[in-house]
C-alpha cells in the first residue's frame, strides 16, 4: 500500500517521536496531523502542506519504517500508545495553552484506523481534538471479511494489494522509507485489529468517499456512524484508494469546507451528496 511522495518537501525532525512537523499552525489556526496509510511515511502528506492554506499546521506519524529505528509496532496497541503519549508531549510543550490547539486528525487506509484509536484516547484523555477526517477503510465496528495479508509470500502479497486497491506506485524514497518489512507490520496490525466495547465518539467525523476507490464502498464507509455520537458526514470525491499525492489540491478546500460548514444538524442528513471531481469540466 504504498504511493508516490513529494520529494522536495522540507520534513522537519521534531523533539517528539514518530511526529514529523511540515509546517507550524499559526494562532488559532488549524494543525492537521496525517496518520498515513500502510507502509506509508510522513512523505505521503508532503502535497498538503503545499495545497493547504500557509496559517495551517501540517504533521505527520512517523512509525518505526526499519528495525534500527526501534520494534515495528504489529499492534494497533503498540502504535497508538506511544503516539498518545507522544501527542501530549506536544500539546504540553507547543503553546502555554494547550485547550486552544485545535487538532484535526487525518487517516488513509490503515491510518484511518490509527487515527481513530488515537482520537479515541486523546478525548478519553480531555485533550483538544476538534474532529477526524478518514478515508479508504471500514468502520472499526465492523470485523473484517477480507483474507489477512501480512503472511502472503512477496509475490501473491503485491498482486493481491493491486487488485484490492488498484495500482500502487513507488517512488525513490519509498525504497528506504517503506520497506517491505514495515509494511507487513502495519498490515499485521491491521488484519488482527479487533474494536472494544466502548462509548462512541464525542467529536465528530467527517468520511472521503473516494468514488475510485475499489477496496470499500460507500454502504461500509456509512457504517462509521457507529463510532460517533455526531451525524456522520460523507464526502464523495473523485479519487483511488491513496488520493493523498494526487488529490491533495481537490482534498484541501474541502477540509477548510468541512470546518467551516460545522456539524452536521441530524442523523437523518448521514451523507452529503457532495461529489467533488478534480478535473476540469467537474463530471460526477
Amino acid at each position: 500500500m504504498m504511493e508516490s511522495a513529494e520529494s522536495s518537501i522540507d520534513i522537519r525532525l521534531t523533539p517528539w517521536p514518530w511526529l514529523a512537523q511540515l509546517r507550524p499552525a499559526c494562532i488559532g489556526e488549524p494543525m492537521y496531523l496525517f496518520f498515513p496509510h500502510a507502509g506509508g511515511s510522513p512523505l505521503s502528506a508532503g502535497a498538503f502542506a503545499a495545497a493547504l492554506p500557509q496559517t495551517s499546521g501540517v504533521m505527520a506519524v512517523n512509525l518505526p519504517r526499519v528495525q534500527a529505528d526501534g520494534p515495528l509496532p504489529k499492534r494497533v496497541t503498540q502504535a497508538v500508545g506511544p503516539l498518545v503519549a507522544v501527542i501530549q508531549s506536544w500539546l504540553a510543550d507547543s503553546t502555554p495553552h494547550p485547550q486552544c490547539q485545535r487538532l484535526l486528525l487525518v487517516g488513509n487506509s490503515y491510518g484511518a484506523l490509527l487515527a481513530y484509536e488515537v482520537a479515541r484516547q486523546l478525548t478519553d484523555l480531555a485533550l483538544p481534538v476538534e474532529r477526524l477526517i478518514v478515508s479508504g477503510f471500514r468502520s472499526p465496528a465492523a470485523l473484517p471479511t477480507d483474507t489477512p495479508l501480512y503472511r502472503l509470500p512477496s509475490d501473491l502479497l503485491y498482486a493481491e494489494l493491486r487488485s484490492r486497491f488498484g495500482s500502487t506506485p513507488r517512488s525513490p524514497s519509498d525504497e528506504h522509507l517503506s520497506l517491505e518489512e514495515a509494511l507487513r507490520a502495519d498490515l499485521e496490525a491491521c488484519d488482527t485489529y479487533r474494536h472494544a466495547a466502548v462509548a462512541p465518539l464525542p467529536i465528530p467525523v467527517e468520511v472521503l468517499h473516494m468514488i475510485d476507490d475499489p477496496s470499500i464502498s460507500l454502504q461500509d464507509l456509512q457504517e462509521w456512524q457507529a463510532v460517533t455520537a455526531h451525524p456522520l458526514r460523507v464526502s464523495r470525491v473523485r479519487g483511488g484508494h491513496f488520493p493523498w499525492a494526487t488529490e491533495a489540491r481537490t482534498l484541501a478546500p474541502l477540509f477548510t469546507q468541512l470546518l467551516q460548514s460545522g456539524d452536521v444538524e441530524s442523523e437523518d442528513d448521514t451523507s452529503t451528496a457532495l461529489v467533488i471531481s478534480s478535473d476540469k469540466e467537474g463530471r460526477t
